[in-house]
């Protein structure tokens, strides 16, 4: 068991299973016996009952015998018309002796149908009506009519002997209808002695039987709980493990940092939080496929768990973030000091695909309490520093001033997302003018927000944003549509303008971004050479390979490249004279400086001198005066940009500013 993967806060859910195998089986076991027990139970009282129900309904069947083959002969009409007396009476007495209170029967009763009992072997029941005549009616109309009762419950008395009485119609020879109703009272322990005969051989017959199935099931049962303890691991199992690289998923992570908060708190500890991503690892899924991406994955979380504690755990977040939970630091050193082992682990060349594949990781950390105090903090402010890190390429500690997400942020960014979909970002373009003829030939296209309520955004308001939550593929894409468009339309109008547009570092390792391009010229109808696409030294960094790749497809094209902000970066002259760059465009920062700086002035003229050895077109931004545009004329600087020509303008304003700009930069030409 690896103890990143299973560390002191992780739910044992193994052992736990093991150990509740003998419970699991003994309470599937008890729970079939008591099932067994229920339907054994629900057995015994239906064969109980259909048994009394049998021996009632024997009775009933006697004692319609009785009216049919006994009382049909030895009745009058007279009878059931007036109450039986005298004579009459004695000769009913003798009948109902000799042949009716027999095998049981204790008391018989003839009713008129009008429910006057016209005769009963007890006399004082003569004459009187019963207190529910409804019976006597349900008898005349052929319905079977039957209770149990007590003997005396005609008279109020309860708790008697307890009979079973039956109603049946007798009708008189010769008769349509029946004349009235017999009723026979019949002693109910012999009937319910012959249930319990019927009944008990049954009920042990069943018995036996469910018996010898439940033992016959056991072993069943057994193998059924068996395979329930296993389905629960697994299913726990893939509830908390990710089914690739078999490391703790999200949720387990979040599980056990949420458990070492608690301990860290009890013993006033330091927990550090890391959040990392695989640089370059689209690359790998783009070129060799996504198999040889998940492979790489399998490989990087093996690689991740040799330079961890016992008691750190590493997970998979999703995609190629990874997580590693560290308790028990002493401080943001230590923090350091780990990242910087995970990062060199996972710098180990791996052949993925019969290639050499080196991969590398950007690694945020934020640290309890000093970061936190909350699991959803730290991994957020993790995630903040781990871009921090994809820009200094070494793990980064979380800082307050990094956090570009404040709840104003996150409302701008909803509101962005919303812009963006809905064309409201609009473009702004400054002219850049050539420095020997003073003639404008192109302009920047610079993207601006008019935000319904904060008024007109500059891109540094809402840029950072698209970067940091992938919006601004999106928002680059718009500003190339719309600047492309808006050349086309001066085209038609006679003015031949080229447009150049910023593209950032996610724009430049897309490798879709060449096709985008070409599809967006074509849509159009402009030429590529009037389409200009500015990136830094910085970008071209970030991945250098990548770049490459993307900027020699832009160039095939007949885009021109230019290096935006150049000397701001940290750029390799031998690398960036392999670029097929076009122009070359010197930080504002020098050219603001140079009239009061001489080391500016100097950047800037060796910075110029460079560009023309390279064979690349130089232009100055941040040109905001006339000395500054009159000296930038005689160091040979090709194009200049800044406030001395214009500032950002809506497109409309372009056309009036060509004119009276370029004869002012003709009349300063030398």
């Amino acid at each position: 068991m690896y103890p990143s993967r299973m560390g002191p806060s992780a739910p044992s859910a193994g052992g736990d299973a093991r150990a509740g195998g003998p419970r699991l089986t003994a309470r599937v076991a008890l729970y079939a016996a008591l099932a067994l027990l229920a339907a054994l139970a629900a057995t015994f009282l239906v064969a109980r009952r259909e048994a009394t129900a049998h021996a009632e309904q024997s009775v009933r069947a006697h004692t319609r015998f009785v009216a049919d083959a006994i009382l049909r002969d030895h009745l009058r009409a007279s009878d059931f018309a007036a109450a039986a007396t005298g004579a009459r009476r004695a000769q009913l007495d003798r009948l109902a002796h000799s042949e009716l209170l027999a095998d049981g029967a204790l008391r018989a009763n003839l009713y008129a149908p009008d429910g006057r009992v016209r005769y009963s072997t007890d006399h004082a029941l003569i004459g009187s009506r019963p207190d529910e005549p409804d019976t006597v009616l349900d008898a005349l109309h052929g319905r079977s009519v039957g209770d149990v009762t007590d003997l005396g419950a005609e008279d109020g008395v309860r708790g008697g002997r307890k009979v079973l009485e039956s109603y049946v119609p007798v009708t008189l020879p010769g008769a349509r209808r029946p004349a009235g109703v017999f009723e026979l009272y019949e002693d109910y322990a012999p009937i319910a002695a012959t249930a319990r005969e019927t009944f008990v051989p049954i009920a042990l017959v069943l018995a036996l039987a469910l018996a010898l199935l439940y033992v016959s099931l056991f072993p069943l049962l057994r193998r059924v709980a068996t395979r329930v303890r296993r389905q629960m691991e697994q299913i726990e199992h893939q509830a908390f493990h990710d089914a690739l690289t078999a490391l703790p998923n999200r949720a387990l992570f979040h599980d056990r940092v949420e458990q070492a908060l608690r301990g860290a708190r009890r013993e006033r500890g330091c927990v550090a939080v890391m959040v990392m991503d695989l640089d370059r690892f689209k690359e790998v899924n783009d070129t060799l496929g996504h198999e040889s991406g998940d492979r790489l994955l399998v490989e990087v979380g093996r690689n991740l768990r040799s330079p961890l504690r016992a008691a750190d755990t590493v997970a998979r977040l999703g995609g190629d973030e990874f997580g590693v939970l560290a308790p028990g630091l002493t401080g943001p050193e230590d923090a350091l000091a780990l990242a910087e082992r995970v990062r060199a682990a996972l710098q180990r060349p791996q052949r993925i695909a019969g290639l050499e594949v080196d991969v590398d990781a950007s690694i945020g950390i934020a640290l309890y309490p000093r970061d936190g105090e909350d699991v959803e903090t730290l991994l957020r402010r993790a995630d903040i520093a781990m871009y921090v890190s994809k820009e200094t390429h070494a793990p980064a500690l979380y800082a307050p001033e990094q956090d570009q997400y404040s709840s104003e942020r996150l409302s701008l960014i909803a509101q962005l997302r919303r812009a963006i979909a809905q064309r409201e970002i609009t473009v702004y373009y400054q002219p850049q003018a050539d420095l020997r003829s003073g003639r404008v030939r192109s302009v920047e296209a610079l993207v601006r927000w008019e935000h319904p309520e904060l008024g007109l955004l500059s891109p540094d308001r809402f840029v950072p944003l698209a970067e940091h939550t992938g919006l601004i593929r999106a928002l680059t894409s718009h500003v190339l549509d719309v600047a492309l468009e808006q050349c086309a339309r001066w085209r038609e109008r006679g003015i031949e303008l080229g447009v150049a547009v910023n593209i950032t570092g996610r724009d430049l390792l897309d490798l879709r971004l060449p096709d985008e391009v070409a599809e967006l010229l074509a849509r159009w109808g402009v030429e590529p050479s009037m389409l200009e696409l500015e990136i830094t030294e910085n970008t071209v960094l970030t991945d250098p390979i990548r770049a490459r790749q993307v900027l020699v497809r832009l160039s095939e094209l007949g885009v021109r490249l230019a290096i935006d902000d150049f000397g701001s970066g940290n750029s390799s002259l031998g690398y960036l004279k392999r670029l097929p760059v076009d122009v070359l465009k010197i930080d504002k920062s020098f050219v603001l400086g140079m009239q009061e700086s001489e080391d500016d002035a100097v950047i800037v003229r060796s910075t110029i001198d460079l560009g023309h050895n390279l064979g690349l077109r130089v232009v100055a931004e941040g040109v905001e005066t006339d000395a500054t545009r009159g000296a930038l004329q005689q160091l040979g600087c090709d194009v200049a940009q800044g406030y001395w020509l214009s500032r950002p303008v809506p497109p409309e304003d372009v056309e009036r500013l060509l004119d009276g700009t370029a004869s002012a930069a003709s009349a300063g030409a030398v």
